[in-house]
Order: structure tokens, then sequence, then C-alpha cells
């Protein structure tokens, strides 16, 4: 990601680099809509990666924008380019978001984000106080439903300072959350209720957009989450599951995203998932299992990570689409009638979505820690007053073997979780150094976290999740190959071409000239075997990887992948929707060429693939 455009996007990316954040109040810059988020979204991406990179370059934009951001603030509190009627809180919520990670990482900015805060949060009682000005109360030309819709995630700002920076202003801190919270006029968990949520959705339902918008819904499936730590109300708790059960149930993708080409209507697998979709559903998953502790959350979130997130980016991740369909056997320059131009992967159309969607792999948990969404990754912290450093060494997903070297300077507890998925029958932990032992899995049925005692010094634990090949059943007699977290598509074949990019508003022109990196380009895919194959699922058979084996890189690229499946099959009539993609798998099939052997690869590195595939019986 440093390397790729979500690294350089400071360097050329207008709505970054000339944005009006970085420009006196009232005096204007380049943003692709009035909702000025284009770099708010960039910051609160480039921290995270900033900073566990530790990469002194894109430090140094982080804290040269945040600078200037904090430098512009308003005599009267507010952050941000809007003056007077112009206000409108939203874009506020992800830089805000930016500004907390800043601070966890870089404690020299403690002082001056929290005074911005503050006095912000003074700004923002008094608005909400005067008929909620620039929040449900906006002039015709400001859209202020983004803000309502999304508010949740400004109120996690405000519960940051409330845990992290108790002061004399909690109570008017308090004050705005429950303001935000009954000032919207859209509230999720009124949503989420039986006989209002919409299983077979409209969407041409105009009253309906902030609810099946699907950037919308990846945020909003955390709401009520968000809203439960302000109410305690156990309500909100069902909610929030009523969230997860019933969006994924009714419109959610198997790589983990949600079926939302801008608007939900059903599963149908010709139906696209935005980047951005996939970035907020995964941090809304992470979330919501860090308050609630459902093992099922985790699991959906590392599904999104692994297999939705990655399948839309390019290797070198300079280029990515706009929206991915499960099945999908093209991506290519086919211009509509409207000019548009369909599924290419390209730098133009959505580049702030790349730097937004860093997951927290490690949280504290009943004073000690837990992995929670594994992964290779490294921690240090203190625990008990003594130091601790956590390597994890796996080539996880692709494997299901995760060493852990730690070195702690006194005994502290260590989480591992066991996702729903594995046999924990079968699972195991070992452990060496001051104490040696061999434990079976004996995970929380919540949580799904295994307890480890580490005593003082050098320990090595080896963990190794047993898992097995699993389907899900899809729309129309077709199902979803899995092993692990990682969702399995059929081979299609790959060949590509490039050409210049272009810019979203002009998808059919020349491109753009004169870039300053050579790697922006619009990629156009197409398959080359066929696609319209029903698979028996009883033929499957897995070919894994060692857990020693070094892992091409990068990993989540076209063939890449080493871990593959076989499977039986033939080819069907399968017809086209709209004469360009896929339909739903036609019910009534039979065989139109010989019975074969197909190949199914890890959906993340397969950019032209179809995950949902109909079943046949030999």
């Amino acid at each position: 990601m440093a390397n790729g455009m979500a690294g350089h996007e400071h360097d050329f990316y207008v709505y970054v680099s000339e944005s009006s954040w970085l420009n006196t109040p009232g005096t204007g810059g380049t943003e692709y809509s009035s909702l000025n988020e284009g770099l708010p979204y960039w910051f609160n991406g480039l921290v995270p990666l900033a900073y566990q990179l530790d990469d002194d370059r894109l430090k140094a934009q982080v804290q040269e924008v945040a600078d200037t951001v904090l430098g512009f603030q308003a005599t009267d509190g507010w952050i941000g380019p809007e003056v007077g009627d112009a206000r409108n809180f939203w874009a506020r919520t992800p830089f805000f978001l930016g500004l907390t990670q800043l601070v966890e990482a870089d404690s020299s900015w403690e002082t001056r984000v929290i005074t911005a805060l503050r006095r912000f949060m003074t700004l923002a009682n008094k608005m909400l106080r005067n008929n909620s000005q620039g929040f449900a109360s906006c002039p015709g030309n400001v859209d202020c439903t983004w803000g309502q819709a999304r508010v949740h995630d400004l109120i996690i700002t405000i519960q940051w300072l409330l845990e992290k920076y108790p002061s004399d202003q909690d109570s008017l801190l308090w004050d705005n959350m429950n303001l935000f919270y009954s000032q919207t006029n859209y509230k999720w968990a009124d949503w989420y209720t039986e006989g209002v949520f919409q299983e077979v959705v409209n969407p041409n339902n105009a009253s309906n957009f902030p609810y099946i918008h699907g950037v919308n819904v990846g945020q909003g499936l955390k709401a009520s989450t968000v809203i439960y730590r302000v109410t305690g109300d156990d309500d909100m708790i069902t909610k929030s599951q009523n969230a997860v059960e019933w969006t994924f149930q009714y419109h959610g993708s198997a790589s983990g995203s949600i079926l939302a080409d801008e608007r939900e209507r059903d599963l149908a697998p010709y139906i696209g998932s935005e980047l951005c979709t996939a970035v907020e559903t995964s941090y809304s998953l992470a979330y919501m299992y860090q308050v609630l502790g459902y093992n099922s959350y985790a699991d959906r979130a590392e599904r999104t990570i692994f297999n939705a997130f990655p399948v839309m980016m390019t290797g070198d991740k300079w280029s990515h689409q706009y929206m991915d369909q499960p099945n999908q056997p093209s991506a290519l320059n086919i211009i509509r009638s409207d000019g548009s131009v369909p599924q290419v992967f390209t730098t133009a159309n959505s580049g702030v979505a790349t730097t937004f969607g860093m997951e927290p792999l490690w949280v504290s948990h009943a004073g000690g820690l837990a992995h929670a969404l594994l992964g290779p990754s490294t921690v240090k912290t203190v625990l008990n007053g003594g130091s601790v450093t956590i390597t994890c060494d796996t080539n996880y997903p692709f494997s299901n073997v995760l060493k852990y070297s730690i070195n702690a300077d006194k005994a502290f507890t260590l989480y591992l979780r066991a996702p729903e998925w594995s046999n924990n029958r079968m699972s195991t932990v070992s452990q060496s150094g001051a104490s040696s032992s061999r434990l079976t899995l004996d995970a929380d049925p919540t949580t799904g976290m295994t307890k480890i005692f580490v005593n003082p010094g050098k320990t090595t634990i080896t963990y190794i999740i047993v898992a097995g090949v699993r389907t899900e059943q899809r729309p129309n007699n077709s199902v979803a190959v899995f092993y692990g977290n990682l969702l399995y598509a059929l081979d299609v074949g790959f060949s590509q071409t490039s050409s210049l990019p272009h810019a979203y508003y002009d998808p059919s022109g020349a491109g753009i000239s004169g870039l300053p990196f050579s790697q922006l380009r619009d990629y156009y895919v197409n398959s080359t075997k066929p696609w319209n194959v029903a698979i028996d699922p009883s033929t499957i058979q897995y070919h894994g990887v060692s857990s020693n084996a070094t892992l091409p890189d990068p990993i989540f690229e076209q063939g890449a992948p080493p871990n593959y499946m076989t499977v039986d099959g033939c080819q069907i009539n399968w017809p086209l929707y709209l004469g360009v993609t896929p339909d739903v798998p036609p019910l009534n099939r039979k065989c139109i060429g010989a019975r074969k052997s197909y190949k199914l690869v890890p959906y993340g590195g397969a950019k032209v693939h179809m995950s949902d595939l109909p079943t046949i019986k030999f």
C-alpha cells in the first residue's frame, strides 16, 4: 500500500494535494463533491499505514496535513474548509478518526489534537442546540443526509475522548452524543426491525436511499453497537445482531461484502459491491467484535479483508475496481449508452477508498493481550508494568499454522482466537519456554478465545488451526466454496490489456497523460476459460501449502496463491444478464459438455472469477 496508490496520492491526486482542507477556509480547493470528504478519507487511512510501517515519508505527509488543518481551525472551533451555512458535520468524521489514531501513534500530538477536538465539541453543542445546524438542518444546497446516516462514526470519536481523556467537559460530550442520536432522521435500530427491514429492495425508492446505499450499510452495521455504549440498552445488542444476520442473509456476498451497486436489491451474483463498502464492512465487524465479543463477527471481518478487499486491487496496489461482482468473468471496456465503463481496474474512480481500512489485529482483553484478527504481525506494548513484544510469523490465511515468538518482562495472559469454522477438537497449541506444554483448544463459546498463561522471558507458541473444505448455499441451488476463511472461485483464466487512466467524468476519452507515475493505468481483464460451469461439490479436493513455504509477493495477484482445489463439473447453458454478464444461475441445468476436472483458486487473487457456482450431481 505504501508503495502503491495509497502511499502516493499526496503526490498527484488533486482531491488530496489540492484539497480545500489545505487552504484558508472559504477560499475553495479541488473536491469531487461538496461533501469535502476526499482528504479526510485519505488522512484516516494514511495515519495507520504510515505509523505501522514507520515510514518517514508518509509520517511527514500526515504531520504536514494535520498541522495545516489544525492551523486553520476557526476562532469558534470549527475544523474544516466550510464557512457559514455551508458547514456540514459529515467530513469531520473520518478526519477525526485519523486524529485519534495520530495521538495513539505519536503522543507528541496529544495536547494539540485534544485541545482542538474539545473546542470543536463545544461549538458542536451550540450548533446542535441551534436547530441542529449543520447536522439535521442545512440549506438546500448542502446534503446533510450523509452525516446523519453515519453519525455513529462521529460518536466513536466522542467516546474516545471520554475514555482516554476524561475532563470537566464530559457532561457536554455526553450531551453531544445524545443530541446527535436524538436529532438524526436515520436510526439504524429502526431499520433493523421486523416489518421495516427489506429483504428484497426496490432500488428506485428514494425514501430508503440512506438505508440501502452500500457504503452506508457497511458503516451502519455497527451503528446500534456504538449507541449501545451510550445507552446501555440491551435492545441495541439485538438490533446489532439483526443488522449482521439480516444484511448478510439477504444482501451479502460470499466474499464478505454487501451486494449494492450503490443500492441494495437482492442476492443476484451480477450485483456489484464497492471497494468502499468492503472497507467499511470490515471496520464495522471488527469494531463489533471488540465491543460485543461475538466470534462470528471476527470471522466475518477476516472474510471481508482476505476476499472482498484484495480481489478489487491489482497486486501493486496502483489500481482498483469501483465495483466487484461475485460472478465476473470479465472486466472490459464496454462503453454503454450513457458513456460509462463498467468493471475496469482503474486509478481514478475512487482512489481514497484504498487508503481507509486498517483493522486492529491485537486488542486488550481481560487484563491480557488477544490476537483478534489473525495474521502476520508484531505488537509491542506494556502489560502488568512490564514490556511485551510478540511477533506472529505465519502464512495465514494460506496456511493455518501461526508461530508466536514472545519476549515478556512479566507474566501475562495471551488469548488466541479459534475461528468458528475451525475444528477445535483437532486444533492444538504448543508452548515452549520456561515451561513446555501441548494443549487442545478450550475456546470460550462466545468470543472464541483460548487462554494461555505466558511466563516472563522468551516463549515460543505454535498454534495449529485445523480446517476443512466447506460450502455455503447461494441463490438458485448454487454454492460458495471455502477453506478456512478463504473463498475459492472457478479459475476462468486471465488476459489483460491496459490504457492511460480515465477520469471518472470522462470514462470513454483518450485517458489522462502526463501523470508523474507510470504505474497509473486502467486495466481491462478477460477470461480465457469457460465460465458457464456447474460443479459437484462432493468431488472437491483441496491442495494446500506448507506453513514454511515462501509465498509470492504480492500474494493477492492473478495466479500467485499456491493453494487450489479441484472439482468435477461440466459446462451448462447459462444466459447473460442484459447481454453482458452472467445472469442468476439457471435452475434447470444439464451438462452440454463432458464431465471434466476444474480448478478453484483463492478469490482474492482472481481478478476475474465465478464464485456463486451452480451445483450438479454426477
